[in-house]
């Protein structure tokens, strides 16, 4: 009887594990990190924490991030694009100001429904000089689309630019104090009816 080793046919001494294989795994670790902010907040995102979520190598992740900031960035830019989608929903030829008012319901409820990816998403911009090409890009989406509504709107003396940075500012703070509890809508009023009503007033 032969005392011979049975040879493996594979030189890799890691072929046996089992492999995992995504057709775009890039996305899905954003899809994975979106989930766990939603479920845990930012502190559990980790690239560690996302392979083990979507079941791949603890390394796999760092072929597409090389570190941390670069994954938030991409949650980030993720964010921005699902906010500028909701916010085309509303375009279907209504006219300029009420437009510019959908838009800013749009934007409210997304920051509401979505508070700790609205703060990361924030977060990551403020850090203009390392913006990766894709935030960077992303992020001026949504407010590409309020100037263009207000470029369609009655002009005033005031530049399109400066009148889009104004709504831009009074929304994202309305969203800000409303996600940290220092502002509440009064009952039986939509956000929508809540904005018409503090803007006027501006």
């Amino acid at each position: 009887m032969s005392n011979e080793v049975p040879h493996s046919n594979s030189s890799n001494p890691k072929a046996s594990e089992k492999n995992y294989h995504h057709g775009d795994l890039k996305t899905a670790l954003v899809n994975a990190a979106l989930d766990l902010l939603t479920t845990r907040g930012a502190e559990a995102l980790s690239l560690r924490s996302l392979a083990s979520e979507v079941g791949v190598s603890h390394m796999a992740p760092y072929a597409h991030f090389k570190n941390k900031t670069e994954l938030f960035q991409a949650i980030a830019a993720s964010g921005f694009e699902q906010l500028h989608a909701r916010m085309e929903q509303a375009n279907v030829g209504q006219a300029p100001l009420t437009l510019i008012l959908d838009y800013g319901t749009q934007y409210i409820e997304y920051a509401i429904n979505n508070p700790a990816l609205y703060k990361l998403m924030l977060s990551q911009t403020q850090i203009a000089p390392e913006m990766s090409e894709d935030l960077s890009k992303s992020s001026k989406r949504p407010h590409a689309l309020l100037v263009d509504a207000f470029s369609k709107a009655p002009q005033t003396k005031v530049s399109n630019s400066v009148r889009a940075q104004g709504a831009w500012a009074m929304v994202h703070g309305l969203a800000t104090l409303l996600i940290d509890g220092h502002l509440s809508i009064p009952d039986k009023m939509s956000i929508r009816d809540y904005l018409a009503a503090t803007s006027t007033q501006v």
